[in-house]
């Protein structure tokens, strides 16, 4: 079986100068991908925020962040120019615009609203996805854990015959 590709990311802040500093993504077969991202330099000469809001602190990216370049690579290989399906298109077009920019690439692939996948308005979809992360003992502000999220409520949808 073939699954969709949701891509998660947590950002620095929701300012202007916000960086990606934590991702997770699915690939074809299911399987996750999940990493910190340790911030360019150059992204840091601009950064007004102390810390970013999902209390990952710069010492845990600096320590255990994969660099940004890795991370560029690794992404664009494992999605292969595949459809990503996202909850913020507009705000992770600006950040992956930021982490693909440091290396002056564009993002190779393309990005779509879930609410196209799964073909229900973004609150009946967070409904839904709050129903499901209750019952599978999961929270969905760990990116990790909202994929695998929004993954299990593709395969319960695509097994009713809601979604194909």
């Amino acid at each position: 079986m073939e699954y969709p590709r949701f891509l998660v990311l947590e950002a620095s802040s929701y300012q202007e100068d916000a960086y990606p500093v934590a991702a997770c993504w699915s690939i074809g077969d299911g399987q996750l991908k999940d990493v910190l991202i340790r911030p360019e330099q150059e992204w840091l000469k601009t950064d007004a925020s102390n810390e970013d809001n999902q209390e990952i602190t710069r010492q845990q990216l600096e320590l255990t962040g994969e660099s940004a370049l890795d991370v560029v690579r690794e992404l664009s290989e494992d999605v292969d120019k595949q459809q990503v399906y996202v909850s913020e298109a507009y705000l992770y077009r600006h950040w992956l615009g930021t982490l693909y920019g440091a290396f002056g690439a564009e993002v190779p692939f393309d990005m779509a609203p879930l609410s196209d996948l799964f073909f229900m308005s973004e609150s009946e979809l967070e409904e839904e996805l709050e129903n499901l992360s209750s019952n599978l003992l999961l929270d969905l502000r760990v990116p990790e854990e909202r994929v695998r999220t929004l993954l299990e409520l593709y395969v319960r949808l695509r097994d009713s015959g809601a979604i194909e």
